[in-house]
This record gives C-alpha cells, structure tokens and sequence, in this order.
C-alpha cells in the first residue's frame, strides 16, 4: 500500500514540472517574439529617420548651390562693371616705330676651292676606275659567252661547214680557253680578253661565213636566172612581131640577144662551181660575186627593156572644118517613152603612116 501511493503522489508532480517547462518555452518565445517586435519597429524607425535626414541633407545642398549661383552671377556682374570702369579711366595709347641699325655678320662653312679641285680630281678618278673594271668584266664575259656559243653551234648547225680534224683541234682550244678564264685569266686586263677572243674568231668567223653563203648563194642565183629570163620573154615577143616592143631599135634588140647569151653562159658556170662547191671549204664563187653580175647585167638590159613607146601626135584638122561641124547640146526629154536619136559616128582613127612625119617625135 505505501509504494502505491507514493506513485500516486509521484504522478503529479511529474505533470506538475511538464507544465512548468511549457510554460518556461512559452514565456521564452514570447519574449522573443517581443524582443523581434520591438528590433523591427527600431529598424523601421531608423529607416524612416535616415529618409527624412537624407531629404533635408538634399535640401540644403539644393540651397547651397542657388546661393553660390546667385552669388557667382553677382560677383560677374560686379567684375564686368569693375573692368568696363577700370577701361575708361585708361587713357588711350599712341604706338610709335623706331627703326635702329642692326649689324649683321654672316659665315659659311664650306671647301675651299683647292679642296673642290681636289675632290673633283679623286670623284673622277674612281669613275675612271669603275669605268675600267666594268669594260674588263664585258671584256671576258664576252670570251666566256662566245665559247659557249660555239661549243654549242659546233655540236649542232654548225658541224658541217667544218671538217672533222679542223673541229676537234677547235672544240679542245674552247676547253683550254673556258679553263684558263677561271685559272690564269681570272683577273686579267683588257686587251688580254679582247687578244683570246680575236683569236677564237679567226676559225669560228670562217665557220659562221661559211653558213651565210650556203644560206644565201641559192637565193642570189635565183635572181640573176629571172633577169635572164625576163630578158629572153621581151626578145622572144621582139620575134613575133609585139606591138609592146614595136619601137625598138635593131641595135637594141641585137644587144639585149648579145648579153643574154653572155650572161646565160655566166649563170652555167657559176651553177656549176656552187654544185661542185663543198660545205666546209671556202666558197669559191660568194654571194657577193653573184650580186654585182646581176646588177651589171640589169644595168645593161633594163634600159632597152623599160624604153618608152614614142608618142605619136594625131594631125591638126583645118580650121574651115571646125567651122561646119554644128554644135549640138543635149537636149532633155521629159517624156521617158521618147526615142534618143543616137550619138553621131565617132572619127576614123588617125593612120600613123599617113601623119605627117616632121610632127612625130623620133628616137
């Protein structure tokens, strides 16, 4: 019986220190809940009084600035006033020019004339050598060029205006020549690249005429064989009686038949010795001899040939004659159906063996 009642006393006071915590928490929170009321409330108090100062603040500042404003405004319009009276009580200035002597001494630096003469002297000097170096340097590329050149041509369009032996005992002096240019003959002078060259063109000029002579002789005897032939035409139509070549003389046309044959037998031999003539020897009849053949034959020739006709004059008609012969003008017709009379018959043409011979012109 006595365990049972002391839980029974036991049960409440459990209850009664629950009871009592809750009402602790309660209070806590409650201040709590007061303590943030009355913080909130401060912060809005704060804000609001911060509002309110920053607005006067603003309106002060405002205050100030008219005041400087209108203070600025007054204190220009004092300084205008102050300048404009300060101006007036100046008295006006007159300006005066005053011209003095002034002295002026110059100098130049510079050469004198021995100095001029002499830098002029060494300018041409260095010319002079710059002149030389340059020719030496044309001088033995030119023996450098012209062995290259002829190596070549020996090689190709060349090689048969030239014999075998002669060809080979020339290709080797090419080498020896192209060797000693960068050996010994690297800084020689002058004359001594024009001598080796002089020497080079003694075989290689007889090569290159030879080429120019085969190229050119066909064409030299194909003129002097026209000329021929167009003298042999102009005998020919002399024959058969032209009318063209009427007007020669029988000493013309005997001439122009004596140089034909003449010439006709020129033109055979020399066919015959370029025929016979061999590529690489000299030629024994050139281009040359050919031309002024046909030029002696075309100066021998050509006048008879050009000869102009003489002019042979109609006869004078008689005057009485004039006379009758009416004058007839020609008349337009209006009407297209109408029939033109025809043109009268033109005069017989006048007979040349019936002229009178003192007015023909005579050869």
């Amino acid at each position: 019986e006595s365990a049972h009642t002391v839980t029974k006393i036991q049960v409440p006071v459990e209850e009664e220190k629950k009871e009592e915590k809750k009402d602790a928490k309660k209070s806590e929170k409650s201040e709590k809940k007061e303590e943030k009321m009355e913080t909130e409330e401060t912060q809005e108090n704060g804000v609001k009084e911060e509002n309110i100062s920053n607005e006067n603040e603003a309106e002060n500042v405002n205050a100030e600035k008219l005041e400087k404003s209108d203070s600025d405004e007054k204190m220009k319009e004092n300084g205008a006033e102050e300048i404009i009276s300060e101006e007036k009580k100046k008295p006006k200035m007159k300006t005066k020019t005053i011209q003095n002597s002034l002295e002026v001494t110059s100098s130049k630096k510079g050469f004198t004339p021995k100095e001029l003469q002499e830098a002029w002297e060494r300018e041409n000097s260095m010319i002079a050598t710059d002149k030389l170096i340059k020719d030496r340097l044309n001088a033995k590329n030119a023996v450098e060029e012209y062995v290259y050149d002829m190596r070549d041509k020996m090689y190709g369009n060349l090689s048969k205006f030239i014999s075998e032996a002669d060809k080979d005992v020339y290709l080797a002096e090419l080498t020896k020549t192209e060797d000693w240019l960068y050996d010994e003959g690297e800084n020689c002078q002058k004359q001594v690249y024009i001598n080796k060259l002089a020497e080079l063109r003694k075989v290689g000029d007889k090569v290159l005429m030879r080429s120019a002579e085969s190229e050119g002789r066909q064409g030299a005897l194909n003129l002097l064989g026209s000329s021929l032939v167009q003298v042999r035409k102009v005998l020919e139509l002399v024959t058969n009686k032209d009318e063209k070549f009427d007007h020669l003389s029988e000493e013309d046309v005997k001439t122009l038949a004596e140089k034909d044959l003449e010439y006709q037998g020129v033109f055979n031999d020399l066919c015959n010795k370029v025929s016979n003539q061999k590529l690489h020897e000299d030629p024994v009849v050139t281009v040359a001899q050919i031309n002024l053949k046909r030029k002696e034959f075309d100066d021998k020739c050509q006048p008879i040939v050009n000869k102009p006709k003489p002019k042979v004059e109609p006869p004078p008609v008689p005057a009485e004659e004039k006379k009758e012969e009416p004058t007839e003008t020609p008349m337009e017709s209006t009407d297209s159906n109408t029939e033109q009379a025809p043109p009268p018959p033109a005069d017989p043409p006048a007979d040349p063996a019936s002229a009178d011979p003192s007015s023909m012109d005579l050869d």
